[in-house]
């Protein structure tokens, strides 16, 4: 219960049982059941209450109240800590001497003894036993009495002019009472007119507070220019006087904040204001209307007015977002800032409440921006076109605007309308300018207005004159453009048209072709004209070679690059288009090759590559200029290989043959080149290999070095990289084939004693000269199948016969073993295995013996032979039985021999199966040989004894027949005339020739 109490009221007596709710004067009664506090004060029971007890009581019969108006609360029933937020209006006499008194009451509901009786059973311990009594006595009583909590008393004069919010500690009348706790108020001082309206209805004070709001603004904005530079504050004096408006015209926090926003928008018409300054008012705004407009409602004018200042800001925003490349330059940052909060104050108008409240059927903000954009957009774009056709070439004008716009929006534009409002600026751009560019292109070619795109009689047969640019820099124009399509959303949506400009190339199909047919006949023109004026190039750090052939590779690099910035987009037609030009670099690459032979042919008889060529030899620097020119249009060729993807089957095959020419005929440029080198290397070959014994490998093979370090070092200075790789090739083969000579040469007995390990150092010597520590020629050049050969060959030499012949058999053996499926000379089974120290071999039967008698069968025997003899020289020869006219015999026959297991485990250790025909008058002819190696049988293999051959699988040998005439091992042999058992071996082994 609360009232002002005037000036000269004596103090409230002690606390008596409160009868101020039965006793208001008429004037508080009526305020209370007034409208307008009718939601804020529920205490409709309290005065019941009252007045079923008191009723026939007149109000006046207690005497005068002294206090000018008295308000109540409701009831905040069964709490200690009661929560109000009502709301009530006193008039002030005299500010200096009223004050605002408040007491708080527990208020106690009437009820008679026997109720309270009647509830003793819900009474729960001494506590609750002690409210009861109380209940009882309390409804005993003469009349209902509420209980006195505290009061508080607040002079006026000390409420300032900002308003008085805070806790205020309850104090008791009298040092009887006990008084205890707080309340939270807030009071604010106000002056009203009265004007016969009601007191809530302040529209006419909002009106007039938000123009002279205006008045100042446009005050301060004289000082600044442009307006949006001004940061919205105003001067202390404009504030003192906005306040005390406010103040006297009694205006809530929401009507200021709502007047001041409707300020600022109606001067944002005239003169645009820092859009920063109009967001932090649209917060405010926001925030006010969600704490306080329940409390506080707008009259339907005020909202209506709101609406119409709302509408018409969004509408002038959406008009600046149609011409936002002018009115907020990209490369203007203070522009961007003022966009980007602009942008954010759309946004928030598009969630704030107020404006949902007040113009509920506004179409959404976001989608209105969208609009906006491509409107303005095509507007602009038109204007763009009308601009580009004083321009040469106007579409590329226009398609280059557009790109270069799409370029500021990706980098500038595009975040801030994501970020602020999830609006795809890019996206929706680059489709109205695709739409726009599309037809404007398709208008063009309908009206013939685009170079090139449309095949006529003129562009068939005339294929000499010059391609025609204007419609390749529209290609590429358009391209760009296309391209730039990679930067558009990829969120889901739903399903659109496709792109205008989706297959823009098809457009330019007759152009590319025209392009190919009248490139290939303008190069190969270029390349002649080149090479009929060649001039050779040189320098200190230029590696010679002639113009003709800088000219060639720059043709074919213009060719390649003019394609590879074509990319082309469909693969189909491309690769097609690709075959077209790798012909026609291919057939250019030819036709230079072809001239550059001629003219050395034209200018020295029949040409360097004609080995009967009697005309004197072209020196070594024309050589090397042909080499390297063949070398620059070589690596020209290969850089058409595509790394991205691969060429067509046909073009693939082209373009590697070709390339494959030229290297060809630059080996045989290369060849001549390096046969000079053929007498003075077989001369120092034969120095080395027949130097005296005493000189070691690494002092003989020195002269051979110093000529060849010299002769080396002179071509690379001549020679291209690759070039220069290919002529140590052809030199280190030379050198092998020099080696190979002398290593045979001569019989055993003539050669010094170390002549084979010095040619086998020597080997290695120059094989490390050649690879330079891996800047020279890389190991699987250096160990070719020729360097191969003289390497075993030396290692053979190296070799003692027994050593040989072991070497040999293995060889048969692996040869053997490598042998898959049936072999014209049949097979033969056997088994075998090792017991204790005896080594049994049975002989089962052969399948599939040649014939070699004139009835078309053969006598078929087997001769068993143990390898190495020299390890089992104590063996003798054994043979089956003869098998007469048969050519699959059966022998089923058992041999021992006496051997150890050390014997058997010798690496070479072997048993050879002979087949031979038996032949009473001339000697038996040979069938077919096989070979079983013994460290794999059982008994040998295994660690377990083996008795019999009971269990064994036999084993099928195919038998095979020396191939080989001039095996490597056979000729070194032969040249061992003094070695009794390398003729043995000899004779033995010519006599296995089958028939």
């Amino acid at each position: 219960m609360l009232g002002i109490q005037p000036s000269g009221t004596p103090p409230p007596p002690s606390p008596q049982p409160p009868m101020t709710p039965r006793t208001l004067s008429d004037t508080g009664m009526d305020s209370l059941d007034s409208p307008e506090h009718g939601k804020l004060r529920k205490h409709h029971s309290f005065r019941l209450s009252f007045k079923r007890k008191d009723g026939r009581q007149q109000r006046d019969s207690v005497g005068p109240v002294p206090a000018k108006f008295i308000r109540a609360t409701s009831v905040k029933p069964h709490t200690l800590c009661p929560k109000w937020n009502e709301k009530f209006k006193f008039d002030i006499d005299d500010i200096h001497s009223d004050q605002l008194h408040l007491d708080i009451w527990d208020h106690d509901d009437e009820s008679s003894v026997l109720d309270a009786v009647s509830r003793l059973n819900e009474v729960r311990g001494v506590r609750g036993l002690g409210r009861f009594f109380k209940q009882v006595c309390q409804s005993a009583r003469q009349g209902s009495q509420d209980d006195f909590l505290g009061s508080i008393n607040i002079p006026v004069c000390d409420i300032p002019s900002t308003g008085l919010e805070g806790w205020f500690k309850l104090e008791a009348r009298s040092s009887r009472s006990s008084v205890q706790g707080r309340i939270r108020l807030k009071m604010w001082l106000s002056t009203r007119e009265d004007r016969g309206t009601s007191e809530e209805d302040n529209t006419l004070e909002v009106k007039k507070f938000e123009r002279l709001q205006t008045i100042f603004m446009m005050h301060e904005l004289n000082a600044f220019d442009p307006a949006w530079k001004w940061n919205g504050e105003l001067a202390g004096p404009s504030l003192t006087i906005l306040h005390q408006m406010a103040v006297q015209s009694d205006l809530s926090d929401l009507q200021i904040s709502l007047a001041k926003l409707v300020a600022i928008i109606r001067i944002n018409r005239k003169k645009p204001l820092d859009t920063k300054f109009v967001h932090r008012q649209l917060i405010e705004v926001d925030k006010l209307w969600i704490n306080n407009y329940n409390n506080e409602p707008l009259t339907r004018e005020l909202e209506q007015w709101l609406a119409d200042s709302l509408n018409g800001f969004v509408e002038r925003s959406l008009c600046q977002m149609r011409r936002h490349r002018e009115i907020f330059p990209a490369l203007h940052p203070p522009s961007l800032v003022r966009l980007e909060y602009l942008l954010r104050c759309l946004g928030l108008l598009g969630s704030m409440r107020a404006f949902r409240q007040v113009s509920p059927f506004s179409k959404g903000v976001r989608g209105e921006i969208v609009g906006a954009l491509r409107k303005g957009s095509t507007t602009w774009s038109q204007a763009q076109l009308r601009e580009s056709q004083r321009s040469p070439n106007p579409l590329v004008h226009y398609t280059t605007i557009l790109i270069a716009d799409m370029q500021l929006g990706i980098t500038y534009y595009h975040g801030l309308f994501d970020s602020t409002n999830g609006i795809q600026y890019f996206s929706i751009v680059y489709k109205q300018f695709d739409s726009l560019l599309a037809e404007e292109v398709t208008n063009r070619i309908e009206c013939g207005q685009l170079p090139g795109t449309i095949v006529n009689h003129w562009t068939i047969l005339d294929h000499d004159r010059e391609p025609d640019t204007a419609p390749f820099e529209i290609y590429f124009a358009l391209q760009e453009f296309h391209n730039l399509k990679s930067h558009l959303s990829v969120t889901p949506q739903p399903p659109e048209k496709p792109l205008g400009l989706q297959n823009f190339h098809e457009w330019f199909e007759p152009a590319v072709q025209r392009w190919i047919s009248v490139s290939k006949t303008k190069a190969i023109q270029r390349i002649k004209a080149a090479v009929s004026v060649d001039q050779v190039c040189e320098g200190e750090r230029i590696v010679r070679h002639s113009t003709s052939s800088i000219d060639t590779a720059s043709c074919f690099y213009q060719i390649r690059e003019f394609w590879k910035n074509l990319a082309w987009p469909d693969h189909s037609s491309g690769a097609h288009y690709e075959t077209l030009i790798i012909d026609l670099v291919c057939t250019t690459a030819n036709v230079y090759s072809d001239l550059i032979h001629q003219g050395m042919a034209d200018g020295g008889g029949t040409g360097y590559y004609d080995k009967q060529a009697q005309q004197q030899p072209r020196s070594t620097d024309e050589l090397c200029v042909v080499v390297n020119n063949l070398e620059y249009v070589r690596r020209g060729l290969a850089e058409f290989h595509p790394e991205t993807h691969q060429l067509p089957e046909n073009a693939e095959t082209l373009l590697d043959n070709t390339i494959a020419q030229l290297e060809a005929k630059a080996d045989r440029v290369l060849t001549k080149l390096t046969a000079s080198m053929q007498g003075p290397l077989q001369k120092s070959v034969f120095h080395l290999a027949w130097s005296p014994d005493s000189l070691p490998a690494n002092q003989a093979v020195m002269p051979l070095l110093e000529y060849l370090d010299s002769h080396l070092a002179t071509l690379n200075v001549t020679l291209l990289s690759q070039n220069f790789y290919r002529a140590m090739t052809l030199i280190w083969n030379s050198v092998l084939t020099e080696f190979a000579k002398q290593m045979d040469a001569g019989g055993e007995g003539e050669k010094p004693t170390n002549f084979h390990d010095r040619m086998y150092g020597a080997l290695q010597l120059l094989g490390e000269f050649f690879n330079a520590e891996g800047l020279g020629l890389p190991p699987e050049i250096l160990h070719s199948d020729t360097f191969w050969r003289v390497e075993q060959r030396l290692q053979y030499h190296k070799t003692d016969t027994d050593h040989l012949i072991d070497l040999f058999y293995m060889q048969r053996l692996q040869e053997q073993l490598n042998t898959i499926g049936q072999t014209p000379l049949g097979s033969l089974s056997v088994k075998a295995y090792l017991n204790h120290d005896s080594l049994c071999v049975e002989i089962l039967h052969a399948k599939d013996v040649i014939p070699l008698d004139p009835n078309g069968f053969s006598d078929p025997f087997v001769i068993i032979e143990l390898l190495p003899r020299r390890v089992f020289s104590h063996c003798s020869e054994q043979q089956t039985n003869v098998h007469k006219k048969t050519l699959n015999p059966v022998f089923d026959e058992c041999f021992e021999f006496s051997v150890t297991q050390e014997q058997c485990q010798v690496e070479s250790a072997m048993i050879v199966f002979t087949v031979m025909d038996h032949d009473v008058l001339t000697a038996n002819d040979f069938a077919g040989e096989a070979f079983l190696a013994l460290n794999n049988i059982p008994g040998v293999a295994t660690n377990f004894n083996i008795d019999n051959f009971n269990g064994l699988a036999q084993i099928d040998l195919p038998l095979l027949e020396m191939k080989d005439k001039s095996h490597p091992i056979l000729q070194i042999l032969e040249g061992r005339v003094n070695d009794k058992n390398a003729m043995d071996f000899l004779r033995k082994q010519k006599a296995r020739v089958v028939g």
